[in-house]
C-alpha cells in the first residue's frame, strides 16, 4: 500500500475528547488545587476585614446610609404609585359617567333660552329720593341659586337620574347680564330630549324660585324673551375631550414608569461581612477556582493533542497512509486508582470491544497477512517500526509460526538502523510495527518512504 501524500490533517472531535477524558486525574488535581488556592485566598482575607475595627465601622455606615435612601426613595415611589392609581381610578370614573365627555362635538344638542327680569321700578322726575332699582339684586338672587346647586337639585329630582350634580353643571351655563337685567342660559347634551328636559325643569325651578324672591326682595317678572335649539360643532369640547384623553394616557405612562423603577430598586446589601458570609464567598470562590483550573488543563490539553505527533488511534494510520490495519493489541496500562472509570470510558470509546487476548489478536493478524500474501505470491516478510526490537522480537515469536512457509524476520527501524534497510532490500514485503502513544508520526512516514524508495510491499500495520 503506497502512504497517502495528499492526505490533510483532520481533527476528529470523538478522538480530542476521549483524549481530554482520559486525563481527568490531573483535570481533578488541578481543579482541586485552584479551587483550595482561591477558596483559602478569599478565607483568609475574610477573616482579616472581620478583625479590623475601622473597616466594620465604615462599613456599617455606608450601609445605614445607603438603606435610608433605599426606604425614602422606596416610599415615595410608593405613594407616587398610590396617586397615580386613584387619578387613573377617578378618571376612569368620570370618563364612564360624564356626559359631556362622552357627547360627540361634532353632533352636539344645544337648547338656550334668555329671560328679562322687570320689575316696577320708574324714576320720579323732580323727586330727590328715588325708588330703588332691585331688578339688579333679583338677578343676583336668582344666580344664587344656581351657584348654591339649589337649581340643580331640582332639575335632578325631577329627572329621576343618579346623575351627579357635577356633571349636570357641565351641561349648563348660566351667564347674568346686569346692565340689562337678563339671565342667558345654555343647555348642552348628548341628545336632544337630554338637552330639552334640562332646560325644560331649569325653568320650572326659575318659575318655583320667583315667589321666595319677590318676598324677599321685590316684586317682578321672570320674562322669556328667546329661545333656540339647534345641533352644532363644538371644537372646544373636542380640544376638552382630547385634552382629557391625552392626560389619562400620561397617567397611565407614569404609572408603569413608576412601577418599573420601584421594581428595579434593588434594596442594598449589607457588604459587612460574618463568618457566614465568608464562608459562602470562600465556596463561591472555591468553584469559581476548580471551574478556572478544570478549564485551564482542558484547554493546554486540547493544544497538546493538536500539535501531538504521536500516534493515538489506529484509524489515523489508514486515515493518513491507506494503510490496512492486520490487528490491535489491547494496551496494558498500569493498575491505578478508580481504574474502573477508565473502564467506563475504553467502553464509552468502543475501545474495549476491539481489544483481545494476544493469543487471538495474533490469530486475526496472521489471517489478515497471509490473505494479501497468497494473493501477491510473497515468501520473504520482515517486520520494521519505530518501536524497540524487544517488541519486534516479541510480534516476531507470537506471529512466525502462524504464517505457514512464509519467512518471517525482524528487521528493525528504517530511519535508523542501517541493517534494516539491508534487510528490507532483500525481502518482498514488510510489515509495520507501531505503538500508540510512542510513535511518532515523522519516523513512520521516514520508514514508509524508505519502503516506497526500495520498491517494497507494505502488507499492513500491527498496532501494540
Amino acid at each position: 500500500m503506497e502512504p497517502n501524500n495528499n492526505y490533510e490533517q483532520e481533527i476528529d472531535l470523538k478522538d480530542l475528547m476521549f483524549a481530554v477524558l482520559r486525563r481527568w486525574r490531573p483535570i481533578i488535581i488541578i481543579a482541586v488545587i485552584f479551587a483550595v488556592l482561591l477558596g483559602g485566598l478569599k478565607t483568609v482575607k475574610g477573616i482579616n476585614q472581620l478583625s479590623d475595627e475601622e473597616y466594620v465601622k465604615k462599613n456599617q455606615d455606608t450601609y445605614n446610609m445607603n438603606m435610608e435612601q433605599y426606604t425614602s426613595t422606596k416610599d415615595r415611589l410608593e405613594k407616587e404609585i398610590k396617586n397615580l392609581q386613584d387619578n387613573i381610578e377617578s378618571q376612569k370614573e368620570y370618563k364612564e359617567q360624564s356626559i359631556l365627555m362622552n357627547i360627540n362635538p361634532y353632533d352636539e344638542y344645544v337648547e338656550t333660552a334668555t329671560f328679562y327680569i322687570s320689575t316696577d321700578y320708574s324714576i320720579m322726575p323732580g323727586m330727590v329720593y328715588q325708588n330703588p332699582n332691585t331688578a339688579t339684586s333679583i338677578l343676583k338672587a336668582y344666580m344664587s341659586i344656581a351657584q348654591n346647586g339649589e337649581m340643580y337639585n331640582y332639575v335632578l329630582g325631577k329627572m329621576n337620574s343618579k346623575m351627579g350634580i357635577r356633571y349636570l353643571k357641565e351641561l349648563v351655563k348660566i351667564e347674568p347680564d346686569y346692565d340689562n337685567n337678563m339671565l342667558d342660559i345654555t343647555v348642552i347634551g348628548d341628545t336632544r330630549k337630554t338637552a330639552s328636559d334640562v332646560m325644560g325643569y331649569i325653568k320650572d325651578s326659575i318659575a318655583s324660585s320667583q315667589k321666595n324672591i319677590t318676598e324677599a326682595i321685590g316684586e317682578h317678572e321672570n320674562n322669556l324673551v328667546d329661545e333656540s335649539q339647534f345641533v352644532t360643532v363644538d371644537l372646544e369640547l373636542d380640544k376638552t375631550q382630547t385634552e382629557f384623553a391625552a392626560n389619562t394616557d400620561q397617567l397611565d405612562i407614569s404609572l408603569k414608569e413608576k412601577t418599573k423603577e420601584l421594581s428595579e430598586l434593588e434594596e442594598p446589601k449589607n457588604s459587612l461581612l460574618s463568618k457566614t458570609s465568608v464562608l459562602k464567598s470562600a465556596i463561591k470562590y472555591a468553584v469559581l477556582g476548580g471551574v478556572l483550573g478544570a478549564f485551564m488543563v482542558v484547554f493546554f490539553l486540547c493544544v497538546a493533542f493538536l500539535m501531538s505527533d504521536k500516534l493515538v488511534s489506529e484509524k489515523e494510520l489508514k486515515r493518513r497512509y491507506g494503510i490496512m490495519v492486520l490487528g490491535v493489541f489491547s494496551k496494558n496500562d498500569k493498575k491505578r486508582a478508580f481504574a474502573f472509570i477508565d473502564r467506563w470510558l475504553d467502553k464509552l470509546e468502543g475501545t474495549s470491544a476491539r481489544e483481545m487476548e494476544d493469543g487471538r489478536t495474533f490469530e486475526v493478524v496472521a489471517a489478515n497477512a497471509i490473505n494479501y500474501i497468497e494473493q501477491d505470491s510473497i515468501r520473504d516478510v520482515i517486520l520494521v517500526g519505530t518501536v524497540d526490537n524487544e517488541k519486534l522480537e516479541q510480534v516476531h515469536t507470537g506471529l512466525v509460526s502462524m504464517l505457514g512457509n512464509v519467512e518471517l524476520t525482524v528487521g528493525g527501524n528504517l530511519g535508523k538502523d542501517a541493517s534494516a534497510i539491508k534487510k528490507a532490500a532483500s525481502c518482498d514485503a514488510v510489515v509495520i510495527v507501531e505503538q500508540r502513544g510512542n510513535s511518532m508520526f515523522s519516523g513512520i512516514e521516514q520508514e514508509l518512504d524508505v519502503v516506497r524508495s526500495l520498491g517494497k510491499k507494505v502488507i499492513g500495520c500491527i498496532v501494540l
